[in-house]
């Protein structure tokens, strides 16, 4: 299922019904904000509100993953085939970003776990002039990676970038400081 054709065809329902998208929102029992994701082709709505979506619009639950008005006499068993074979491609998109979602999390709480170790066994000062330095350049070439990645894909890439140049900004501006400070006489000169 293509997300930005079907973000064209409901908005285009949702206009012909001369609806907004808060009042279409509000049939669904979701946000305006999700309606605007799946009019804009950023998303796809769950697939538990293909059916409302579609009763709300006027039009076939057919229809709607198919992005386009069908004719009834044009309804054959291999497009009906077709869309039951797209619903379980969104349900297993679904559940993999939910899987993806879930192991983010994880991964974050356990990052922030293993921070309040190693800052209670190095001290404050150890974490923020050691660790977090090397885990700024480490996160920042990994988004720098990722980025690589994703704009192989064809995919938007610009925040990753954006990211990994704050991320590794601040080992830079530590480096400049330590320098400054040496150079300056206020504290230890490296051999």
């Amino acid at each position: 299922m293509d997300a930005k054709k079907l973000g064209l065809f409901i908005a285009q329902l949702r206009k012909e019904q001369n609806m907004t998208q808060a009042d279409l929102a509000r049939k669904l029992q979701v946000t305006d904000k999700a309606i605007s994701k799946w009019e804009r082709g950023l998303g796809l709505p769950d697939i538990n509100s293909i059916e409302p979506l579609a009763e709300a619009l006027g039009v076939t639950v057919l229809e709607i993953m198919r992005s386009e008005r069908i004719p009834v006499e044009e309804v054959t068993p291999e497009s009906a085939s077709e869309v039951i074979t797209d619903a379980f491609d969104m349900v297993n998109a679904q559940r993999k970003q939910e899987r993806i979602t879930l192991i983010r999390i994880s991964l974050g709480v356990l990052t922030a776990i293993a921070l309040l170790f190693l800052g209670d066994s190095m001290g404050w000062m150890g974490l923020a002039f050691v660790v977090l330095p090397f885990l700024c350049f480490v996160l920042s070439i990994s988004l720098v990676i990722y980025g690589i990645i994703r704009y192989r894909r064809k995919q938007p890439c610009t925040q990753s970038f954006l990211w990994a140049g704050i991320f590794v900004s601040y080992p830079l501006l530590f480096l400049i400081l330590l320098f400054l400070v040496g150079a300056l006489g206020l504290g230890p000169v490296p051999n």
